[in-house]
């Protein structure tokens, strides 16, 4: 149960031990072996020494990519910045952008202690499409995840389309043919984009956020071209990662997709450990690149609060749902976009 697991951290000993990858287990009476949690360790990240978290389960995530314990020994804590969006924890990527540390709230922190075992079984197969974290740290009060970027980090990319997809209203359109498209969000308590209703009255709207909903419009039922195989695979690894999140408790997590159009006869990326699919349709030839991202969330009282408060007014399919139902939505809407298309053929 949460309670005894909360319990059992504050009865752990504060102090840290040992390196990467070690696992020390912290005897309580009030716990069984199987909800024993291992102990902090440290490591470097940048200059600054840090707390580690589940480091035996990240420490494997890290070989199996082949990637070394002290991969972030250069990174700096000062390129923190804050992030666009809803959420605008502090984030920032690598040099080579192949990975993104982002700060986490406390809840979000309890919630990967929680749920580290039976979410990274799963994101450690091979057809799985969650993102990868290859650390869990602390340092100076705050609390901080790595994980892997799921786009490529080529620098000068062009994306044809790029979303944020959850299998209902919250979907948008990030970035379309270059342009990125900023976030503008309904807020009751701005006057000139108040609520949900004012997108239909011109003169309620900027034009920024008349950009932002025709894509969020688009995201919500646009479709993706893929072969049968492809297709199928994708939709198998949807149904099995959602699977996972309604069995841990948590929701509002996202698929990412990037795709990159170009000839026919333009050399493809290899794709550096990422979930690339690369199909000839229509002409040109479509990299995707998928990802499932912000995994962590759980349903606490307040996403119930705002549920009841969304009901009445929010566009349906809702957002803010119990996990079984966001895994359901997110199942159904989703695996309906990837149409297997006998016209479309696999880039060799």
């Amino acid at each position: 149960p949460r309670s005894v697991f909360l319990s059992a951290l504050s009865l752990r000993d504060a102090e840290p031990r040992g390196g990467p990858g070690s696992a020390h287990l912290v005897p309580s009476s009030a716990m069984s072996q199987r909800e024993m949690q291992p102990a902090p360790s440290q490591t470097y990240v940048g200059e600054q020494l840090v707390t580690t978290h589940s480091d035996h389960t990240f420490h494997n995530m890290r070989t199996m990519h082949n990637i070394p314990d002290y991969f972030l020994s250069s990174f700096k804590f000062s390129k923190l910045q804050k992030a666009g969006g809803k959420g605008g924890r502090p984030m920032a990527f690598t040099d080579d952008k192949r990975f993104l540390i982002k700060e986490i709230t406390p809840d979000d922190h309890l919630s990967l202690l929680l749920h580290t075992p039976v979410i990274f079984e799963r994101a450690a197969q091979a057809d799985s499409l969650i993102a990868p974290i290859f650390l869990h740290f602390s340092a100076n009060g705050k609390y901080y995840i790595c994980m892997r970027n799921v786009l490529p980090a080529t620098n000068g990319t062009i994306w044809h389309k790029r979303y944020d997809l959850k299998g209902n209203r919250d979907d948008k359109l990030m970035e379309d043919e270059g342009d990125d498209v900023v976030e503008v969000h309904k807020r009751c308590f701005a006057i000139h984009t108040c609520w949900y209703g004012c997108d239909t009255i011109p003169l309620c709207n900027t034009p920024s956020r008349q950009k932002y909903y025709r894509g969020k419009k688009h995201a919500f039922s646009c479709e993706f071209t893929m072969t049968p195989s492809q297709s199928l695979r994708i939709k198998d690894s949807l149904v099995r990662d959602a699977d996972v999140f309604a069995r841990a408790g948590t929701m509002d997590y996202s698929l990412i997709v990037g795709i990159v159009r170009q000839g026919t006869t333009d050399p493809v990326p290899p794709p550096d450990g990422l979930k690339q699919f690369v199909v000839n349709a229509n002409g040109w030839t479509y990299i995707y690149y998928l990802g499932i991202i912000d995994y962590l969330q759980e349903w606490t009282a307040v996403k119930k609060i705002a549920a009841v408060i969304k009901a009445p007014f929010a566009p349906k399919p809702l957002s803010t749902v119990p996990p079984p139902k966001y895994a359901e939505q997110f199942k159904d809407r989703l695996c309906a976009k990837f149409v297997g298309d006998g016209g479309a053929t696999l880039r060799i």
